[in-house]
């Protein structure tokens, strides 16, 4: 299976919030584009989509930035995938006779 580029980009912002959390300061979209080398307006779309999943808010407050709000141990890679890929077919495999 090949996954789309918007997939794989929504999986690391998911991953990169997850893994961040904790710790004082909230990621932003400028160090996630920093950190894996994506455009910050072209990161910035990934995020809303993120959001109308509700998977995750921003705060706009001075230091704000990014919070995943979703829990991470609830979400799965299957449910991720099935909401980013745009045609999502899959194979019917038949018995073997």
């Amino acid at each position: 299976m090949r996954l789309t580029q918007w997939t794989d980009y929504s999986l690391r912002v998911l991953m990169y919030c997850a893994a961040t959390q904790g710790r004082d300061a909230l990621p932003t979209v400028a160090e996630i584009a920093l950190t894996h080398g994506i455009s910050r307006s072209h990161l910035t779309k990934f995020f809303f989509m993120l959001a109308g999943h509700g998977w995750m808010s921003t705060f706009c407050v001075r230091g704000g930035g990014l919070r995943l709000v979703a829990d991470p141990r609830t979400l799965t890679l299957g449910q991720i995938v099935r909401e980013t890929e745009p045609d999502l077919n899959l194979v019917e495999i038949s018995e073997l006779a």
